[in-house]
């Protein structure tokens, strides 16, 4: 393996690890999305009940 052929190796291997560093700070922002929208839906039902149930 040449110089050249390192260094694009190891230029290539830094910008997988980069990526999948960014696609796990992805999926811990939808996994934190997805948990605040199931706790607003959560919510939303409750109110629906209670608002149901005075009417």
């Amino acid at each position: 393996m040449t110089e050249e052929e390192r260094s694009t190796l190891l230029h290539l291997s830094k910008k997988v690890k980069q990526q999948e560093q960014t696609i796990a700070q992805l999926v811990e922002i939808l996994a934190a999305t997805n948990r605040r929208i199931t706790d607003l839906a959560s919510k939303q039902e409750k109110h629906q009940v209670y608002s149901d149930i005075a009417n």
